[in-house]
């Protein structure tokens, strides 16, 4: 890591406090909040576009300025959530784009990053004397934002780039996640609550960032209605003043599902609620399956440039032939489906065909209720 790194309390409240810039009479008010903090001009609030080739919606969604006072020699990129985004985040035929690093990325994501590009560059170029670039947003403002933290990254003439995200979404495949991990070299900070589902999404195939590592896991409580109440920026900047800083957010760090553990969940028959504690079980198990149908059998999954099937359907199609190789095989598949199955309350018996139209059928009502519970955060963010 290198150069100065935000606090978890100001980082929370400037991913909260972007949401103001959306209209002019609450963008006075963000402007006279960090007046002593930051330089604004003309070109502090930007428009980006929102729901891909089908639904544009161009509107203020990013903060770009440099700081002033204790913040002398620091630049900004601050991208606020849009509801636009959520239907998107669990669209079955949402495909894959190249991001602009080289790497496949949610194509949603990359269409609003796209969006803003060229003031992008045009804010890097006018950068002098600046050291360090700090990146933060909340929800999907938070894969944007990380978007955006890979592709400075690049930028020689930025020293550093740190990556702060709360809430935030899976951005893009294995391969992007591992590079934008090695490249930001540590200056990543995922925040995200325990009861939290946005970041369980998209599920596999799509990677967390940073790669290989829990982020900052904050405690939630489980009993809380509705269930994703802590999503909301209000309780990531009440958690961010408990912990008080990064130290103190790592003690509440998880550590990641072994595969025994794995194992054990699988093959229990304990009650399974739908929660994000469950999704994020449900993604190391699929990860899990999947490994070892790939590593014994030799399949790969259905190519992702196919634009007649969908990740679904790719994923439903990987676990019937995984099915039909072994009878071990055969176990771990059934013990995923049948986890999957009672999610939605359907009762499976061992020895039933696990043929590739039922699995498919499992998880397109999982997915429809992961849909549901999403696009409802959405119409209330």
């Amino acid at each position: 890591m290198s150069g100065s790194k935000l606090s978890p309390l100001f980082s929370s409240e400037l991913a909260s406090n972007v949401y103001l810039i959306k209209n002019a009479d609450s963008r006075e008010g963000f402007t006279l909040k960090y007046k002593n903090h930051f330089n604004f001009d003309g070109s502090s609030f930007t428009q980006g576009k929102t729901g891909g080739y089908v639904v544009n919606k161009k509107h203020i969604m990013v903060l770009l300025t440099t700081g002033k006072g204790i913040y002398e020699g620091q630049a900004f990129v601050a991208i606020k959530g849009t509801a636009s985004l959520y239907d998107a985040l669990t669209d079955l035929n949402t495909g894959l784009k190249t991001g602009h690093t080289g790497f496949p990325v949610h194509q949603g994501f990359y269409y609003a990053f796209d969006s803003m590009i060229t003031e992008l560059r045009q804010f890097v170029s006018r950068l002098k004397g600046i050291s360090v670039v700090h990146c933060v947003g909340h929800s999907l403002g938070g894969a944007v934002a990380t978007l955006v933290a890979d592709w400075l990254k690049k930028n020689k003439s930025i020293p550093s780039v740190k990556l702060y995200t709360f809430g935030s979404p899976r951005v893009g495949l294995e391969s992007f996640a591992s590079k934008c991990t090695s490249n930001l070299q540590g200056d990543i900070y995922r925040v995200y609550h325990k009861t939290d589902p946005v970041p369980m999404v998209p599920t596999w195939p799509f990677y967390d960032v940073p790669y290989n590592d829990v982020g900052y896991l904050l405690y939630s409580p489980v009993a809380v209605l509705p269930p994703w109440k802590y999503h909301f920026m209000e309780h990531y900047v009440a958690s961010a003043k408990a912990a008080g800083s990064w130290d103190g957010m790592i003690k509440t760090r998880p550590t990641s599902y072994m595969d025994h553990a794995i194992e054990k969940w699988l093959k229990s028959d304990s009650f399974v609620s739908f929660s994000a504690a469950t999704l994020e079980l449900l993604n190391a198990s699929l990860l899990y399956v999947v490994k070892k149908i790939t590593n014994v059998a030799g399949i790969a999954m259905v190519g992702a440039a196919s634009a007649s099937l969908t990740f679904l359907d790719r994923m439903a199609m990987l676990l019937a032939k995984g099915a039909k190789i072994s009878s071990d095989l055969t176990s771990w598949v059934f013990y995923l489906v049948k986890k999957m199955a009672s999610l939605i309350g359907v009762k499976i018996k061992e020895g039933m065909d696990l043929t590739l139209e039922f699995i498919r059928s499992v998880f397109m009502r999982v997915h429809k209720r992961i849909s549901d519970m999403i696009f409802r955060i959405g119409q209330e963010i």
